[in-house]
């Protein structure tokens, strides 16, 4: 009866330091309307900002990639990914609760010195043993960090995402400005044709091919401004904001004037891309695992201490309970020493692609950069022969016909420069992914 008072108390502060539910509804509405009240003037994300160093500056790919990080609904489903990983370590680090039985026994026949009930409670005290608590523990973190990198790696996504946007959105701009003086120099080489074919210098055939070919830079200048209006609305989506606060701020492409050089990231693309990381880490929860089923060869022991009152006498037990290890724990320990094995090969495995992609990538990088200087120095070249023909206009020597023909040229070594040049940016993007780190 002692040991029942004690253990009354301490199991009602047990249940009453219980966590208690919490309701938090979800609704379609809601979050429509939380999506569309972001902005860029949030407090949380200037808050991210200034712990990336990003506090201020323009919105190039580098700052918009860490509002796509903060916002975007795939980075924040990693981590609460990564929370729900993270709980289990709590889970990992428990204690197993003792278990209390109160068993009170009646007997039907009565003595004239005995009472007819037999009072035993007892308390059973599991103890593990083998250390499979810090091995569980162990698990758990390793689980933990490879979740954290799973982050890491959605980010990038995130990123590359804004990245690639944001060039269509840029070459689709440039395009319209090059799309649009091409189209007021051929619509001049008509005004001209037109007039020497009244007076008979030209033929009816020369203009219709003038004509065919303004056509074409109409429909290419359509297809330019059809790109730049959907490239804004990929840009929000990939930023994971409103259209109209995408609209509403000025861009900047300078990160797409200029080619770099590879550096030395390739290197530690092999061994620090976050997803590699996230294998090594998964890897590590597998050997933990290993760990703890060759720890459940040895049995948990089970302390019953107990309790028995009647007709005066007190009567003290302990008892002990554990499970027989005949069989050792073989089929669950060679299930562990499989999955280990399987982590490691998937390690490999990704290692060995990251390897492949990073030499496709290269190649095509350094291919397209050599394709690009190529084109600018055409593009030059024509620049050097309209200004060379407008000192031979201005002399008398051609007429102005040919001036805008040169300069009908070199507006399309500029258009084919600004293509090579996004053929490059794509290739040194498809070069980051692979590095998972951007080109400085």
């Amino acid at each position: 009866m002692r040991l029942s008072s004690l253990l009354l108390p301490l199991v009602t502060l047990a249940l009453a330091a219980c966590v208690q539910f919490k309701e938090r509804p979800l609704a379609a509405d809601t979050s429509r309307t939380d999506f569309s009240g972001r902005s860029l003037n949030d407090a949380g994300l200037k808050t991210f900002l200034a712990e990336n160093q990003a506090a201020g500056g323009s919105w190039s790919v580098d700052r918009l990639s860490l509002v796509a990080a903060y916002f975007h609904p795939d980075v924040a489903l990693a981590r609460a990914e990564a929370d729900e990983v993270a709980a289990g370590i709590k889970r990992a680090q428990m204690r197993p609760n003792p278990v209390f039985t109160f068993m009170p026994q009646y007997a039907s026949f009565r003595a004239p010195v005995f009472t007819p009930w037999f009072l035993g409670p007892s308390v059973s005290v599991p103890i593990e043993t083998a250390g499979k608590r810090s091995k569980r523990t162990e698990q758990a973190l390793a689980a933990t960090e490879a979740a954290r990198w799973r982050i890491s790696a959605r980010a990038w996504a995130a990123r590359s995402r804004v990245r690639a946007a944001m060039l269509e959105l840029h070459g689709a701009r440039e395009n319209i400005r090059l799309l649009e003086t091409e189209q007021t120099l051929h619509q001049d080489v008509i005004k001209k044709l037109t007039v020497q074919m009244e007076a008979g210098d030209v033929s009816p055939f020369e203009l219709t091919q003038a004509r065919l070919i303004l056509n074409r830079t109409r429909l290419a200048l359509e297809d330019a401004r059809r790109i730049a209006a959907t490239g804004e609305a990929r840009l929000a989506t990939a930023v994971g904001l409103p259209l109209s606060v995408i609209q509403s701020v000025k861009l900047d492409f300078s990160a797409f004037h200029r080619l770099p050089e590879p550096g030395n990231s390739l290197r530690l693309a092999l061994t620090r891309r976050a997803d590699l990381m996230a294998l090594l880490s998964e890897y590590a929860a597998a050997e933990a695992a290993l760990k703890l089923e060759l720890a459940r060869q040895y049995p948990d022991v089970n302390l019953m201490p107990g309790y028995d009152y009647n007709s005066g006498q007190n009567r003290w037990h302990l008892g002990l309970n554990l499970q027989l290890p005949f069989n050792q724990n073989r089929g669950p320990i060679a299930e562990a020493e499989a999955r280990r094995t399987t982590a490691e090969k998937r390690f490999l495995a990704q290692q060995a692609a990251i390897q492949g992609a990073l030499d496709i990538a290269l190649a095509a990088y350094q291919a397209s950069r050599i394709k690009a200087s190529t084109a600018a120095q055409l593009a030059q070249e024509a620049d050097t022969a309209s200004a060379t023909t407008k000192k031979m206009v201005e002399a008398g020597n051609v007429s102005a016909l040919e001036l805008t023909r040169r300069q009908i040229e070199a507006s399309a070594a500029k258009v084919a420069l600004m293509t090579t040049t996004l053929e490059a940016q794509t290739a040194a993007g498809a070069l980051e992914d692979a590095m998972q780190s951007p080109l400085r």
